[in-house]
C-alpha cells in the first residue's frame, strides 16, 4: 500500500496567537516524520511525502503527487478567532468517493481521543464554486490523481491555549502520529513486519505453562496459527526473535511465545 503524507504550509507558516513558540508548518512536518516512521513498521508499506524540508509547493501538486496511492492526508493545525474553539475536523471528499467519510471519522475520532481536545471530532466537506470539485487545491489535485481516500487533517486549533501547548511537544506529537498509524492499519488491514529474528547463543529446552499455546507461522501473534502444543511438553528452541520474546521450534513447526514457558 502506498501513502503519501504532505506537512502543511513551508517554511514558518502560521504561527499561533496564543503561544508564540509554535508555528503549525514546523510541527505538522514534524509529526508527517513520525508518522511516516510508525508506517514503515508495517508490511508492503510504501510512503511518500511532499516536503521533507521547508520549501514550498503548489497546493494542487501537493494533492496530485499522491497519484499511485491509496490514501493521502495533508496535516494541519487550524484556527479561528474564538479561543475556546477546540476539536478535531477532517476534510474528505465532497461526495463521499467511496464512502471515504467512514475512515475520516474514525481518524477524527482518534485524534479527539489523543489530544483529549474539548469538543467532539467532526468530519467535514467543502465543494468548488464549480459544484463538481474539491474546493481545496490539495484535495482536488488528490482527486484528479484518482485517489477516493484524501483528506486534511486538522490537529485542532492553533488559536486554543491548551491544543497549542499539547502540540508543542515531541513526544505528544509522537503518541499522536503512532495513534493515527494505528487507525490506518486496522481500516486497511496492514499488517506489521515479523521482528528480526538472530541465532539463539545455543538451543535450550522450555516446557510449556499455559494449558494450550498457539504454534504460530512466525515471531508474532499476527501470523497464522500451525498448530498447538499443550501445558507441560517439553520443546527445545533453536532461535528467538530479536526482542526474546519468541521462540522457534526445532521440529520445524512454528515459533512459539516464551512467555507461556520457562527455561530447563
Amino acid at each position: 500500500m502506498r501513502i503519501c503524507l504532505d506537512a502543511g504550509h513551508y517554511g514558518k507558516y502560521n504561527q499561533s496567537p496564543v503561544n508564540k513558540a509554535y508555528y503549525e508548518s514546523v510541527a505538522m512536518l514534524k509529526l508527517t516524520k513520525y508518522q511516516k516512521e510508525y508506517l514503515e513498521q508495517y508490511k508492503d508499506v510504501e510512503v511518500i511525502l511532499t516536503r521533507t524540508d521547508e520549501r514550498d509547493m503548489g497546493l494542487y501538486d501537493r494533492g496530485y503527487k499522491a497519484k499511485g496511492c491509496k490514501l493521502f492526508l495533508s496535516n494541519h493545525s487550524n484556527a479561528c478567532g474564538t479561543e475556546s474553539v477546540d476539536y478535531p475536523v477532517v476534510y474528505g471528499a465532497f461526495d463521499n468517493r467511496g464512502n471515504a467519510k467512514e475512515f475520516g471519522l474514525k481518524l477524527s475520532q482518534v485524534i479527539q481521543s489523543t489530544m483529549k481536545t474539548k469538543q467532539a471530532a467532526k468530519t467535514a466537506t467543502r465543494v468548488g464554486d464549480s459544484g463538481n470539485n474539491e474546493y481545496y487545491g490539495v484535495l482536488r489535485g488528490a482527486r484528479a490523481a484518482g485517489l477516493n481516500y484524501y483528506y486534511i487533517v486538522e490537529h485542532s486549533f492553533h488559536t486554543n491555549k491548551a491544543a497549542t501547548n499539547w502540540l508543542l511537544s515531541d513526544e505528544n506529537l509522537k503518541k499522536l502520529a503512532k495513534a493515527e498509524v494505528e487507525a490506518i492499519a486496522a481500516y486497511f488491514g496492514l499488517v506489521k513486519k515479523s521482528a528480526p529474528v538472530t541465532p539463539a547463543t545455543g538451543d535450550f529446552l522450555v516446557t510449556v505453562t499455559a494449558d494450550v499455546l498457539n504454534v504460530r507461522d512466525g515471531a508474532g501473534t499476527q501470523y497464522k496459527i500451525n498448530t498447538t502444543v499443550k501445558e507441560g511438553d517439553v520443546y527445545t528452541i533453536v532461535e528467538t526473535s530479536k526482542d526474546g520474546k519468541w521462540g522457534k521450534l526445532k521440529s520445524g513447526a512454528g515459533w512459539i511465545s516464551l512467555a507461556y514457558t520457562t527455561k530447563r
